[in-house]
């Protein structure tokens, strides 16, 4: 699969931003960024947590005009778009049990957005 040159950034952004924020209170340690792929305009992020339960969710990824021209580190960059409309959205469903809210597909990935 290729990945668009818009999707490329943001797959690299999701990846920093968790490497940065895991063993933070935003990131326990004990949780694993195991997948982060793009497919048909959307990006997908599983995580496992010290369990072994496997999490993942789905984000629209964003028009590429919204990314001409920024600075990095601000809003509006890959970096925030990946730490508020993936990373921190993920892991405060994690935070509201979502061993027991959410039932596992076929391959064991609760899905905690559709």
């Amino acid at each position: 699969m290729t990945i668009d040159v818009v999707a490329e950034p943001l797959v690299a952004a999701v990846r920093e931003a968790w490497a940065r924020a895991r063993g933070t209170i935003l990131v326990p340690s004990g949780f694993q960024l195991t997948e982060v792929t793009v497919d048909a305009g959307s990006l997908t992020a599983q995580v496992a947590d010290p369990a072994g339960s496997r999490f993942g969710m789905r984000v629209a990824l964003p028009n590429a005009a919204r990314w001409e021209g920024r600075v990095q580190g601000g809003e509006g960059t890959t970096e925030h778009w990946a730490l508020w409309s993936v990373i921190v959205p993920l892991m405060e469903e994690l935070e509201t049990d979502a061993a027991h809210r959410f039932r596992p597909d076929a391959d064991g990935v609760r899905w905690v957005t559709s």
